[in-house]
């Protein structure tokens, strides 16, 4: 629908097309919308348009309030005045500027149209209805949820302001515009990539091969600021003057501070250029500042080549914007090492509830830790009982075998020393670590590493190390706190898994037979009464087998107790072979036993209890000398619920004296209970 807001131009001038090819460029370098208005408020062009601003278009009441809100702000542009920023109705944020030349109003810029949070867009979800926009949350999110936070949005609005004017107010304005477009027009595409790249490393490469591109140098860098003030290292190199991660300092001067400013700096005196640690063969440094935020945390140097002030600007403008993508790009890598750090800590807690012993749970806990930190090597050790040393528990990229007896000592060497003060431990260059020379071994490949104490409490119980990262760079600060956040969870972790197995332990105890580990008669009653109330919900029988040794009593006086607690514990093994997973079998007490059976008949439960007696009957028992000769037999009654039992106790009787009728008729049979209380075995022969 037609509005103010969209009124093409009556004719558009060739200037603008020059206009509109770097309005383009710059819209995809900064992820926002930017749209072109002559001084009658006309539309010239629309760069990366948002898609939820046309579909709110469609109806009057969206038009009537964007009128309201981008409307007034273009007509006040177009009279002039300085660079303006607002929210709308649909909770998007937006700029506008007017464009000068020669002091004169050459066209209005409307640009922005982004969430700064997700509050934002919460808001703009609830009123997307009254828009008649069901299928908001299907537009090109790229366009529109940029999530750009208050000071990005702005010092990315005010970059856009400069551009714009710094190329209007130099002549002859056309060709000055297709010589910045055709230079930014590879700085942008460069952005663009740097917005997919999934690293630091990656991005850094790119931006240096579209530098030697676009402006011929053959020699540049870009330095990674460290933990330390002024000193920097060479993360990525393009040439033969720096070799990789080569540390420089920047401290000469007043270079610094100029940096820090978000100024160039240009520096080629000798004396200064050596004691930063650059070699002989630099004869100029040219730096260019990327900032996080306020902190000078990269900067993009060219060796060698002078520049004219244009591409000075050009590049320190550039480099602004870089920041904030590099700013980006971290944030993002930080999302990923947290995301990296809860999906450890899932892990954790996954592994400590399986059933695994406490060396397969370190190896398993330290098997995703060297994982998350790209790590070729590292260990956890653990206080042994007793207290008197270490003991390596899980280990990666040593042979377990080398280190399977070693004790260390809390207070001896590096893991030792950790363990004794409780303290952490980053080394990012042995070699530089006066203190700890000594302690280098050769099968580590890099000289840094991190050694992190495991504390619960007030106590310690071992120490998590890791080293040689597998790109050969050292640790930095970041990674100390990731790694101290992760050892805290695999403390808990530990803790909690020795704890659930102490639990697990009583647990078995409590409702476990001590001497045939099966279950024990207070359990086999509370099974009992879960499975007659699940019968009762699902109309299903439940069948209970009640089996007692025959004359065990002659067997014990006979063999003696130890013979006869074999011949228990080999019964009982006897009755678990013979009957299904979902069966419940139980020491009832002295020789008897008793086997619940779920959701099953009485004909069924028959053929389960002859094959119980069967299989006693032809397995040879020991006797006095333990040498296998005897024939031990059992004698078994059944009763069923609902069929025979109205409850527990009744079915638990009356099993009972099926038992017993089998005693009386001859031992070594199965007997079942019915209603008319006689007892028979009415299945099989």
């Amino acid at each position: 629908m037609e509005n103010k807001l969209n009124r093409p131009a009556p004719k558009q001038a060739e200037e603008h097309a020059q206009w509109q090819r770097l309005l383009n460029e710059i819209a995809e370098l900064v992820g926002l919308t930017l749209v072109a208005y002559d001084a009658n408020e006309y539309l010239l062009s629309a760069s990366r348009p948002n898609p939820i601003c046309g579909a709110i278009q469609q109806t009057k009441d969206g038009i009537r309030l964007c009128e309201a809100d981008c409307g007034s702000m273009l007509s006040q542009s177009a009279k002039g005045g300085p660079l303006r920023i607002f929210k709308c109705h649909a909770h998007l944020y937006n700029f506008a500027t007017p464009v000068y030349r020669e002091g004169i109003i050459c066209f209005v810029l409307l640009g922005g149209r982004v969430f700064q949070n997700y509050q934002d867009f919460s808001s703009f979800s609830r009123q997307a209805p009254k828009y008649e926009l069901r299928d908001y949350v299907f537009v090109d999110w790229e366009n529109t949820l940029k999530f750009q936070g208050g000071q990005y949005f702005e010092r990315t609005a005010r970059l856009i302001q400069s551009i714009v004017n710094s190329v209007s107010h130099d002549s002859p304005l056309v060709q000055k515009i297709k010589n910045h477009a055709s230079q930014l027009d590879t700085l942008y595409e460069l952005s663009g990539l740097i917005s997919l790249e999934t690293s630091q490393e990656k991005a850094f490469r790119l931006i240096l091969e579209a530098l030697g591109v676009l402006f011929e140098v053959q020699e540049t860098a870009i330095l990674l600021g460290s933990d330390e003030g002024a000193n920097f290292q060479a993360a990525a190199v393009m040439g033969d003057l720096l070799a990789p991660r080569q540390e420089l300092s920047v401290s000469a001067g007043d270079m610094l501070q100029t940096l820090r400013q978000g100024q160039w700096h240009f520096i080629d005196e000798t004396y200064h250029l050596l004691k930063m640690g650059y070699p002989e063969e630099v004869h100029s440094v040219l730096s260019f500042p990327m900032c996080f935020g306020k902190d000078l945390t990269s900067i993009l140097q060219i060796y060698n080549v002078p520049m004219p002030g244009e591409v000075l600007q050009l590049l320190q403008t550039f480099c602004r914007h870089l920041g904030v993508s590099l700013e980006n790009l971290q944030l993002k890598q930080e999302l990923r090492d947290q995301a990296a750090v809860l999906s450890a800590v899932d892990d954790f807690v996954s592994t400590a509830n399986a059933e695994a012993s406490l060396r397969d749970l370190c190896q398993r806990i330290l098997a995703k830790i060297t994982e998350v930190f790209q790590s070729e090597k590292g260990s956890i050790l653990l206080l042994e009982e007793g207290g008197q040393g270490l003991v390596v528990k899980a280990i990666r990229g040593i042979n377990e075998k080398i280190v399977e007896r070693l004790r260390i000592k809390p207070g001896e060497g590096i893991a030792g020393e950790v363990f004794k003060s409780g303290r952490s431990l980053l080394v990012r260059d042995l070699e530089k670590e006066m203190s700890l020379q000594g302690n280098r071994r050769s099968r580590y490949r890099t000289g840094s590493f991190m050694s992190v104490p495991l504390i619960s409490g007030q106590h310690k119980i071992g120490v998590l190390n890791l080293a040689d990262r597998i790109k050969g760079e050292s640790f930095q600060k970041r990674d100390l706190r990731r790694l101290e956040a992760l050892a805290g969870h695999v403390t808990a972790t530990l803790e909690k898994a020795e704890s659930s197995r102490r639990t697990e332990d009583l647990k078995k105890i409590s409702i476990t037979d001590a001497l045939t580990d099966l279950f024990n008669r207070r359990f086999f009653q509370e099974r009992l009464t879960e499975e007659i109330e699940r019968a009762k919900r699902h109309g299903h029988s439940v069948s209970l087998i009640m089996l007692d040794i025959d004359d065990f009593k002659n067997y014990n006086d006979s063999y003696g107790h130890l013979v006869g607690d074999e011949a228990l514990k080999i019964v009982a093994s006897l009755i678990r072979g013979s009957v299904r997973t979902i069966d419940l079998v139980a020491r009832y007490g002295g020789e008897e036993f008793a086997v619940i059976l779920p959701i099953t008949e009485v004909a069924a439960a028959w053929s389960v209890a002859e094959r119980i007696r069967s299989s006693i009957a032809g397995h040879f028992f020991p006797d006095q000398t333990f040498q296998i000769a005897v024939k031990v037999t059992v004698s078994l009654g059944i009763a069923s619920y609902p069929a025979e039992a109205e409850s527990v106790q009744e079915l638990i009787g009356n099993a009972d004296k099926a038992l017993y009728l089998a005693k009386v008729g001859g031992k070594n049979q199965v007997a079942v209970f019915d209603r008319s209380k006689r007892v028979k075995p009415p299945f099989g022969p």
